[in-house]
């Protein structure tokens, strides 16, 4: 073989090898150039999502500090609220001089006149806001206000008191259940009367519809002759389930009283409270001959483990509808006779028991036995 055809083979070996060397290096380079192209993509779908949740965490951040604003109830934290909402309710505002900014013909002097107008009215808002959270405020804590605040001439009559105290303390809770006209234009017997009449009518909170009826359950006991203490009035939530303690001779009865709507039901947990509490006031009782007995009076049904479990647990149990009852009481303190209607302040306080003491079914009743009101006008 002739050096030039040696030659030949080794320029064409050497151009064949070149030519898949350069191929493979510029697949390697392109797979590089990809993977960089990746990571960079990677890298910015990164520093989004470090910003989106910056982001997010400065939002919970402002979110807390207006909670926080709302619970703490300040000059600045309402200043803060009012602000937002000013700000929410001119967003019109800044759209509108933004548009005119970057319209085909741009109207600059219009957008900034629109801008300072924001400011202006946001300042009128903001101190509307403000002074509307401070008399919804006051209403929330002086709820006697609101007789009040309806007009001007209802308004002076704030000044016949002197101070917030006595207006709580000399306030007529039956203005909440008579119009303005039915105060004004009724003798005191037949307002107080009305007033009555619709409180035992109208819509009852939950506790007043329990006081009631622990009230009727008392006076059902006190017909037969059982003194009656009406402890849950008295404690409200400490009172340990013991609704009523009633005595007659030794025997103490300790009675928890449930009135609730008709599709619901008494299960074993409230014979097992009764039960209890009856059982650790009788561990600690003085008297070794008192024979205490729970007892449980409810409008509604008992489930079959709760009738079970009473049974076993010798709880009496007691269903009553609630009917119509004298629910005024005539309290006599020295000298003084007295009748407190159910929404009065200190009618949960007092308790009949004393000679001349009674319930009266109506207000007529209770003024021609030598009672009046627990009020004190003035003005």
């Amino acid at each position: 073989m002739s050096i030039e055809l040696i030659i030949l083979i080794i320029v064409g070996a050497l151009s064949i090898y070149g030519g898949i060397y350069f191929d493979y290096k510029k697949k390697i380079e392109s797979e590089i150039n990809a993977r960089n192209t990746q990571k960079n993509n990677f890298e910015k779908k990164i520093s989004n999502l470090e910003k989106e949740l910056n982001n997010l965490q400065k939002l919970l951040n402002e979110k807390e500090e207006l909670f926080e604003d709302i619970n703490n109830i300040s000059d600045s934290s309402i200043k803060k609220i009012s602000s937002l909402f000013s700000d929410y309710l001119l967003l019109q505002y800044d759209l509108s001089a933004k548009y005119l900014e970057i319209k085909q013909r741009p109207a600059y002097a219009e957008a900034q006149r629109i801008r300072e107008l924001k400011v202006e009215t946001k300042n009128y808002i903001q101190q509307y806001k403000l002074m509307l959270y401070k008399y919804e405020y006051l209403l929330n804590v002086f709820p006697e206000l609101e007789e009040y605040v309806e007009d001007f001439e209802s308004i002076k009559e704030i000044d016949n008191y002197a101070n917030v105290n006595n207006l709580s303390d000399e306030f007529d809770y039956a203005r909440k259940y008579l119009s303005k006209e039915e105060y004004k234009s009724l003798s005191e017997i037949e307002r107080n009367q009305l007033a009555l009449n619709n409180y035992i009518r109208g819509k009852k909170s939950n506790w007043q519809i329990g006081r009631d009826f622990e009230l009727f359950c008392g006076q059902h006991y006190e017909k037969k002759g059982w003194e009656v203490n009406y402890f849950g009035m008295e404690k409200k939530l400490n009172d340990l389930g013991r609704d009523l303690i009633a005595k007659k001779g030794s025997e103490i009865h300790i009675i928890q009283c449930k009135y609730w709507s008709q599709e619901k039901l008494i299960h074993e947990k409230h014979i097992l409270q009764l039960f209890a509490t009856t059982h650790i006031l009788e561990l600690g009782k003085t008297d070794l001959f008192n024979h205490f007995t729970p007892v449980f009076m409810t409008n509604i049904e008992l489930s079959e483990t709760a009738l079970d479990f009473a049974k076993k647990l010798n709880v009496k149990i007691i269903n009553l509808q609630l009917s119509e009852f004298p629910r005024i009481k005539c309290n006599v303190n020295g000298t003084n006779k007295i009748y407190h209607l159910p929404f009065d302040q200190k009618y949960d306080q007092t308790q009949i028991k004393n000679k001349n003491e009674f319930y009266a079914l109506t207000v007529e009743e209770a003024v021609s036995n030598g009672f009046r009101r627990a009020l004190r006008y003035y003005g």
